[in-house]
């Protein structure tokens, strides 16, 4: 890959480089091409951009404020626009941003540009990488890769010096402002807020306890799962995936359609051909590559990784975590073919999951062996999997998978949005946590204030 020329698209939070985006960068460094780092953000981040250019790449900065507020596909399209004029042979993106954890723009931005996605990059090695699929191959040019967080961005040489950023605005581009920018979005965020959904009542028990807890639970029937039902209803709602009961409770009318081994132009015009006005994808990295990428084609607004809907006013309203799984929000799509992700969970083969969180990264051998005892599956907290200590096929949360054990037993775990959203379908939690005013609390059954 010496003497290719490679864009990497960064994204700025709260005036810290997406690390997600920062391994991307990394693995471009390493191979020894000519870099470019793009990234959208008000002039602000001018300064952290400026600093990259120590490490040898080229930075362009895309500002202005007919930008602001974009959504994904607002994003996009600027992306698109910008990288068309620098023309690369590759394109390197984070897997998703910390902020958003949708993932949603490096397959719209492949279909925009005509290029493939290979998602999930978790090993490189010179020309050849490896996904977390266990897909293996050589980089191949007309591709947009999305990587891990694989790799720390290194530190600039203290005899390196800063090179001069670029910006772009809207007029460089040549954008169609009506494409940008919340004018260009067709997604809103309409509220904001601290979710109850998944919220139980704790009744707090000593460690002393825990055994018997364990087996008494274990001998209680599975309780039923049921989609919760939309007081009001659309008329109808295609879906794809094994997400029928969902579909069901917010449409009177659920329609299955098939959209395995076709591609996003086929699937876009069978269902504008069937009048799809809603449309819910399983958020398996399939489905949720391609709803990305038949939502570029037709228009749709996407909301991402859904965890309820509801129906008011014939409109459909989308409740996700947001800002890093801090806050839950409500949106809607204002485009007239509206699309969601739906996340699921997976059907284990454990009826009990011991999850380690950040609070006790040290003790996980011991609790490998106390899950052992239980025959418990061993998962995981994303602050655990991004510390390397445990792998991302364990994390549990937004962005790793949902689950639904008989008991869930979550140590060393704070509690945050991003993680809850993903064990409701568990009959009962127990957290363990030294810390009594932990928000995990708020989402168990039965509280055991102890260190691990």
């Amino acid at each position: 890959m010496n003497r290719k020329k490679i864009v990497v698209t960064l994204k700025y939070y709260q005036g810290e480089l997406n690390p997600f985006d920062g391994a991307a960068l990394e693995c471009a460094l390493q191979t020894g091409g000519y870099v470019t780092a793009v990234a959208m953000a008000p002039e602000s981040v001018k300064d952290q951009l400026k600093s990259l250019t120590r490490l040898g790449v080229k930075a362009v900065l895309l500002s202005d404020p007919a930008f602001a507020g974009s959504d994904t596909q607002a994003t996009s399209y600027i992306l698109d626009l910008a990288i068309r004029r620098l023309q690369p042979d590759f394109i390197f993106c984070g897997r998703q941003s910390v902020d958003g954890d949708t993932a949603q723009v490096p397959p719209m931005l492949a279909q925009r540009l005509g290029y493939q996605l290979i998602t999930r990059v978790l090993e490189v090695n010179g020309n050849k990488f490896c996904t977390r699929d266990g897909l293996r191959g050589e980089f191949s040019q007309g591709t947009v890769y999305t990587f891990e967080k694989i790799r720390t961005l290194r530190f600039p040489s203290i005899f390196s010096t800063a090179g001069e950023v670029e910006t772009w605005n809207a007029a460089t581009l040549s954008s169609d402002l009506s494409l940008c920018g919340l004018v260009g979005s067709p997604t809103r965020v309409i509220k904001t807020y601290e979710s109850a959904v998944g919220r139980r009542k704790c009744t707090f028990v000593s460690m002393e306890q825990f055994p018997q807890l364990i087996e008494t639970l274990l001998h209680k029937k599975r309780k039923a799962k049921k989609s919760r039902e939309s007081d009001e209803k659309l008329p109808q709602a295609f879906y794809a995936g094994n997400i029928g009961s969902v579909a069901e409770s917010v449409a009177q009318n659920a329609v299955l359609f098939d959209a395995a081994a076709k591609s996003p132009e086929t699937i876009a015009e069978e269902l504008m051909k069937q009048g799809a006005k809603t449309v819910l994808w399983e958020n398996t990295e399939e489905l949720k590559s391609l709803a990305a990428r038949v939502a570029v084609i037709t228009g749709a607004g996407l909301c991402a990784d859904c965890i309820s809907f509801r129906v008011e006013n014939g409109e459909l309203i989308m409740t996700r975590p947001a800002r890093g799984g801090n806050v839950t929000a409500d949106i809607v799509a204002r485009s007239e073919m509206k699309f969601a992700t739906v996340k699921t969970a997976r059907a284990g083969e454990n009826d009990v999951i011991f999850s380690v969180g950040k609070g006790c990264v040290n003790n996980i051998k011991e609790i490998k062996s106390l899950a052992m005892r239980y025959g418990a599956e061993l998962c995981c907290s994303r602050a655990v999997a991004d510390s390397g200590k445990m792998p991302y096929s364990t994390q549990v949360g937004l962005t790793g998978k949902t689950v639904s054990p008989k008991i869930y037993v979550a140590f060393g775990i704070s509690g945050a949005v991003q993680h809850t959203c993903a064990i409701t379908g568990a009959d009962a939690v127990i957290a363990v946590n030294s810390d009594k005013n932990a928000r995990i609390f708020d989402y168990a059954d039965y509280g055991i204030i102890a260190e691990v």
